[in-house]
């Protein structure tokens, strides 16, 4: 289902930037963030565009978004994850750059004119314009809050053992500055078309979560840049790292995590983090046996079936990710995770390719 479809598409041009924000379930922080940047769209000028994606949420879309000029909507058949979101968003457009934002986050009129900006200064560098750039969050409170982060180590995650929830995937605040960086927050991320087209689009097998990390990863590899850019900054409501860890969210984040060192790490790290993992998921399930906590035993034990068989060809991806968890939470989980058909190539450093 496609409503609301904008002109600025259609004509000789194409749109220089198409925001993209992916829903599910969250209708309300949807309709008002498009209220809230629609202002800044000037369908006549043709420069950019809306697309929300509705990943099969539970409550139909409200009628305010097939009313705005300029906002498009995508409905979805299933909910198969963040960056199954984002490609379907990005095969719809031609616009030549796609900026992510979250639902929960707080922008004004003045976003897109800003962005806009942006956009002219990268596309004037001699040397050519970044694959990816992030822009600054901030909390509710305006004070700044963390969205640029090393890529993950086996040595990064031991360290995260000692420190807390809040700063473990993050650089600190102050060595935080414009310019290049690993990667960037997915939260209000801007990405270059042909990155998502030389990559395929984003990786779908990630449900939810690193798959940020994994496309500022990718793009790095290709010789393009990442870039943390203060200029524009917008509020990010409700961070992962803020949010209470229910026992979906724990076996979704466990995955992620696991897959991105057996697709970007040596095998040696991903084996290693296989064995913590499923060491933390055997001491999590006896805490919960004791506290009398069934369900986040479930969970804990669906992280160590993940840790032990997830591997090259084995282990779900992308939307099984959400259907296993839901099946072992609920006490009904297979004797084994999926096994797929053909194994994932690897180099000569034991990475997937």
């Amino acid at each position: 289902m496609i409503a609301g479809r904008s002109d600025s598409g259609c004509g000789p041009t194409p749109p220089a930037l198409a925001v993209v924000i992916v829903n599910f379930n969250s209708w309300p922080d949807t309709a008002r963030l498009v209220a809230e940047i629609a202002g800044g769209i000037d369908p006549a000028l043709g420069r950019c565009e809306v697309v929300v994606v509705d990943n099969a949420s539970d409550d139909p879309p409200p009628a305010l978004l097939g009313l705005l000029p300029g906002v498009r909507l995508i409905c979805r058949p299933d909910n198969a994850g963040f960056a199954a979101g984002v490609n379907t968003a990005w095969r719809s457009t031609a616009a030549r750059w796609l900026l992510l934002l979250n639902p929960d986050v707080l922008a004004g009129a003045d976003l897109l004119p800003l962005v806009l900006g942006r956009i002219a200064l990268l596309e004037a560098r001699p040397e050519g314009p970044p694959g990816v750039v992030g822009f600054a969050l901030r909390n509710e409170d305006g004070s700044r809050q963390h969205s640029v982060g090393p890529f993950p180590t086996l040595l990064g995650c031991l360290r995260e053992v000692v420190t807390p929830r809040s700063r473990r995937k993050y650089r600190p605040l102050r060595r935080t500055r414009t310019g290049p960086v690993p990667w960037v927050t997915g939260a209000c991320m801007l990405v270059h078309s042909e990155l998502l087209r030389d990559l395929g689009g984003m990786d779908e097998d990630f449900f939810l979560y690193h798959e940020e990390v994994a496309l500022c990863r990718s793009a790095r590899d290709l010789g393009r840049s990442v870039e943390f850019d203060d200029a524009v900054e917008v509020a990010h409501l409700r961070p992962l790292q803020a949010r209470a860890v229910s026992p979906m969210l724990r076996v979704v984040t466990r995955h992620s995590k696991l897959l991105y060192f057996l697709k970007h790490r040596p095998r040696f790290e991903f084996a290693a983090l296989a064995r913590l993992v499923a060491a933390e998921a055997a001491l999590g399930s006896l805490r919960c046996r004791l506290l009398g906590r069934p369900e986040e035993g479930r969970a804990w034990r669906a992280v160590s079936r993940i840790a032990r068989e997830l591997g090259p060809g084995r282990g779900p991806r992308g939307i099984e990710v959400l259907a296993f968890a839901d099946r072992a939470i609920r006490g009904a989980e297979p004797t084994r995770t999926p096994r797929r058909r053909r194994p994932i190539p690897l180099d000569a450093a034991g990475r997937s390719r």
